[in-house]
Parts: C-alpha cells; sequence; structure tokens
C-alpha cells in the first residue's frame, strides 16, 4: 500500500473512534481526506486561473486606454478597493457540505477583507505618491537624477589595478617624452645649430673664399639641414684642379672643407688638341702642346672632352686601363716614360727615355711589372742602353723577365 492510501485509511478510523466516543456528533456532516484535498487543488487552480486572467485584462487595459497623466496613478484607496473586489470575485464558492471550521475561517478572511477595503482609501500608497510627487515636481526629480548618476559613479569609479596603472603611467610618460623631442627638435631648427665658421683645408691654386662661395654653404645657414653632397658636386665641376672634396660638419657650430689637388699624370692628342689628365681621369687643361712632359696615351679614342670631367673613352675598360698604369708608375715614381700605347689593350707598352721599350703585356699585376722594369734599368743596364725589357712574363710566382738589346724603342 502506499503512503496517501494509509494516510486515508487512518484519517477514516479516526473519525470512526470519535463517532464512537461522542454520538452526539452523528448529526454533523463528515467529509474524507480524499475530498479535502481534492477540494484545495480545485480552488488552488481557480486562483490561479483567475489571476493569469486578471494580468492579461490589465495588460489590455494598459494597451487600450490613452495615457493621461491625472488619470495614470489612482489613490491608494481606489488601489485598495479594486484589490480586495478582485480577490473576492476569484474566490470560488464553497459547497454547502464544506466542513464548519473551514467556513469560521472563511468568515474572517471576508471580514478582514472588508475591513482592509473599508480601510483602503485612510492607507496611502508611499511608491505611488513618489510617482506623482516626481511627475508634479521636476527639482525632485532632478535631486533623485543626480543621486542615481552619482552612485553610478561610485559604482564606476573603481579603483585600478596594477595593470591598468602602470599603463596609464607609460601612456603619460610618452606623451611628455613626445612633446620634449617635438620643442626640442624645433628649437635645433631654428634657434641652435647654426654655423658660424668655414674653413678650407688643402693644398690648392684657388683662394678659400672663392671655395666657399661656390660650394653654397653660407654662414647662419642650420647646420643639421645643410646638405654637403651637392656642394662637393659644384666645387669638383667649378675647378678643374681640385682632384677630390671632402665637407665635415664639426660639433662647434663649424664646417671644414679639404681639398685635394689634381695633378697631371698623363695626355692624349685629339684633333690638334692636348687634353691633360689626372690621376684619377679627371680633364684639368686643355692645350696646344705637351707642356708637362706628362705621358702621352697612344691607341685610345675619346668619347667626352669637357673639362673638369671624367675622359670617357670609345672602349669600355680603356679608362681603368690607363689609370692602372699612370698610378703604377707615380708609385714606383718612374718620370722618363714618354709614350703609352694602348693600341692593343691586351699588350700594353712604355717608351722609356726614348732608348727602352718595356713591355707590360696584359694589364695584370701592373705595380709588380712596373717595380720589376724599374729594378732592371736602374740595376742591370747602363745608362745609355737601348733595346726592349720585355716583363709581360714577370709576376710573383716566379716568372722570368728578360732584356734584348736589339729591339728598336717605342716612339
Amino acid at each position: 500500500m502506499s503512503e496517501k492510501q494509509n494516510n486515508d485509511k487512518s484519517f477514516e478510523q479516526k473519525n470512526q473512534q470519535k463517532r464512537r466516543d461522542n454520538p452526539a456528533n452523528d448529526s454533523v456532516p463528515t467529509i474524507s481526506y480524499r475530498e479535502i484535498r481534492a477540494k484545495s487543488e480545485s480552488e488552488r487552480k481557480k486562483k490561479t486561473q483567475s489571476g493569469k486572467a486578471k494580468a492579461q485584462k490589465t495588460k489590455n487595459d494598459k494597451r487600450h486606454t490613452p495615457q493621461n497623466p491625472h488619470q495614470q496613478h489612482k489613490t491608494a484607496g481606489e488601489v485598495h478597493k479594486n484589490h480586495s473586489q478582485q480577490t473576492q470575485q476569484a474566490k470560488p464558492k464553497q459547497p454547502m457540505d464544506s466542513h464548519p471550521k473551514q467556513k469560521s475561517n472563511q468568515n474572517q478572511n471576508a471580514a478582514k477583507n472588508e475591513h482592509n477595503s473599508s480601510n483602503g482609501e485612510s492607507r496611502k500608497n508611499p511608491k505611488v505618491e513618489n510617482q506623482a510627487d516626481i511627475k508634479h515636481n521636476p527639482e525632485k526629480n532632478d535631486s533623485q537624477q543626480k543621486t542615481k548618476k552619482k552612485r553610478k559613479m561610485k559604482r564606476s569609479s573603481k579603483p585600478f589595478s596594477a595593470k591598468k596603472r602602470r599603463r596609464k603611467i607609460l601612456a603619460m610618460y610618452t606623451s611628455m617624452v613626445m612633446i620634449i623631442a617635438m620643442i626640442a627638435a624645433v628649437l635645433c631648427l631654428t634657434v641652435f645649430f647654426k654655423i658660424d665658421s668655414i674653413t678650407v683645408e688643402g693644398k690648392t691654386r684657388y683662394s678659400p673664399d672663392e671655395i666657399i662661395d661656390a660650394s653654397g654653404i653660407a654662414i647662419g645657414t642650420n647646420l643639421l639641414l645643410c646638405n654637403t653632397e651637392p656642394s662637393k658636386e659644384i666645387i669638383e665641376k667649378e675647378f678643374p684642379y681640385i682632384e677630390s672634396v671632402s665637407i665635415k660638419k664639426n660639433p662647434f657650430n663649424s664646417v671644414t672643407i679639404y681639398v685635394e689637388e689634381a695633378k697631371p699624370t698623363s695626355a692624349i692628342e685629339t684633333n690638334g688638341k692636348f687634353y691633360i689628365l689626372s690621376a684619377k681621369g679627371k680633364i684639368i687643361e686643355i692645350l696646344d702642346n705637351n707642356k708637362y712632359n706628362v705621358p702621352l696615351i697612344k691607341g685610345a679614342e675619346l668619347k667626352k672632352t669637357e673639362l673638369s670631367a671624367t675622359i670617357e673613352y670609345k672602349l669600355s675598360n680603356m679608362n681603368n686601363i690607363i689609370n692602372d698604369v699612370t698610378q703604377a708608375l707615380n708609385e714606383n715614381e718612374i718620370k722618363k716614360v714618354s709614350t703609352i700605347n694602348v693600341t692593343n689593350p691586351s699588350n700594353v707598352k712604355l717608351s722609356y727615355d726614348k732608348r727602352l721599350t718595356i713591355i707590360l703585356g696584359i694589364p695584370e699585376n701592373l705595380n709588380y711589372k712596373v717595380k720589376t722594369a724599374k729594378l732592371i734599368i736602374d740595376e742591370k743596364l747602363e745608362k745609355d742602353s737601348k733595346g726592349t725589357v720585355d716583363v709581360s712574363m714577370c709576376a710573383e710566382g716566379g716568372k722570368y723577365s728578360y732584356y734584348d738589346p736589339s729591339g728598336a724603342p717605342e716612339n
């Protein structure tokens, strides 16, 4: 047997025992436990249904009724009256055969509801009053909104975490550094680092004022904004006897121009003119004769013949060959070479003192070959010897060189 059946059986046994003990109570109608439970469940269902119907009704009333500010809020008495009436309507009628104790409880509840409805008008709902006051008192509404904002601010103003604090400090310091850097940059470009003096160093046939004027660098110019590359090109182009230029910016607002003078190392004859060349192949002068007695280049055809410009030959590698030969002659201090014959670029020949022909051959290891030829001329031959000195097979690996006295000198 289940627990409910046991409860019903025990409840009926108790009622039977009471009737036996009190025969006078037989006239009173009795009710079983099952009936009581069924009635309570039906009442509960009716209450929930009535509550749902009431909520639906109020929702529909709100939708269809116009929003009048004077009729929107009811008084406290009206609210309690409606509530009591709705509760009374929602309560189901008790059956006639209900228990006397339940009837007494219902009577007491009804009396309480009547008492509440009679005194409902005297009671007041503080929430409704506050809402009405807010509608009719805008100052109070503003004060309440301000208090709400303060509360929100207090809630939102939570203490920063260590990570957020570090980020905030880092952002503040970076902004300060950027501002300081911008101010320093403006001051450096406008107030500080102005050129006070310009000097020229190096031996040259031109005066320092001519070189400074040609450079375009003026006193008072900002040292940081001064571009020196164009000044170098202008000086080298305007002054033929300046081989190279370097400009240095000094820390104490000064500029130094270093110049290297070009020296005539060779010459080339074209169309009756002698073009005097420096060691780097720069045309430093154009003359009618070879007054400097520098080696005359033969067998090379020119492409560009402008003053102060680097000479250009029709053969692409000819400039490198001639520069290497003249550089080897200058380093070994051989000054009696009269001609450099490059008619055959793979067999370069030199004419020495108009009595000896030096065969260099392929333009490789030229410095060692020229040094060996000088050693043979100074130590092995007599001062009036004529012929050919062949050092084309000479190299640092131990190969040989020879002298042929029957060879005719190069003109």
